[in-house]
């Protein structure tokens, strides 16, 4: 009787990895995260790591992955990623946000007390229509030259969401858990606004 339980749970849990397959192996192409983490994926968690490191010379460099996991369709939920205009309404550190659809050059302005200071921000992206794969770059400001994408494609599970980049420069003069914190706790709460919205 145990090892008939026991099979039935193998297969039941077998299943579950099955039908999870495309969606683990659409993160782990760009981030090694474990099967917990789809798990609070699926939960509507946000995840966000950022690392920033210090370098002979006065450099610094600083990277950050996020993955997000949305249970409506991607054409539902791209219909309010990509109103960047509206962002300021929305998330409440973002004390502005403009589009210039012709440079394709988002501009925004933010503002919280984990930041060490007020911000402008200028990001080069493309308006976020369709599922796919995006490009954006830093053209200004402290992380000048920052480079990094985004992924959106649709799964069984529903939208599926990743992000990374990457800046090598030289240094802020900001302690690098500063960076760190800001950048995984703000993104993190932006992602959560933002998905509300999406509801």
């Amino acid at each position: 009787m145990k090892l008939l339980i026991y099979f039935s749970l193998f297969l039941f849990s077998q299943a579950i990895f099955a039908k999870d397959v495309k969606l683990i192996k659409f993160y782990n192409n760009h981030w090694q995260i474990t099967n917990k983490s789809i798990e609070y994926l699926k939960k509507g968690e946000i995840l966000a790591e950022s690392s920033v490191e210090n370098h002979k010379g006065n450099v610094q460099s600083f990277k950050i992955n996020i993955a997000a996991l949305h249970k409506r369709k991607c054409s539902r939920v791209l219909r309010k990623l990509s109103m960047y205009e509206n962002y300021s309404d929305w998330i409440s550190f973002i004390k502005s946000s403009k589009y210039d659809e012709k440079n394709k050059l988002l501009t925004i302005k933010a503002d919280h007390t984990l930041l060490p200071f007020p911000m402008i921000v200028h990001i080069i992206v493309e308006r976020a229509r369709t599922e796919g794969v995006y490009s954006f770059s830093f053209p200004t400001g402290m992380f000048k030259g920052l480079k990094g994408k985004f992924l959106i494609k649709q799964h069984k599970a529903g939208c599926a969401f990743y992000a990374d980049s990457k800046w090598i420069g030289k240094h802020t003069k900001i302690p690098n858990f500063v960076i760190e914190l800001f950048s995984e706790t703000l993104t993190k709460m932006a992602g959560n606004i933002l998905f509300r919205k999406f509801n």
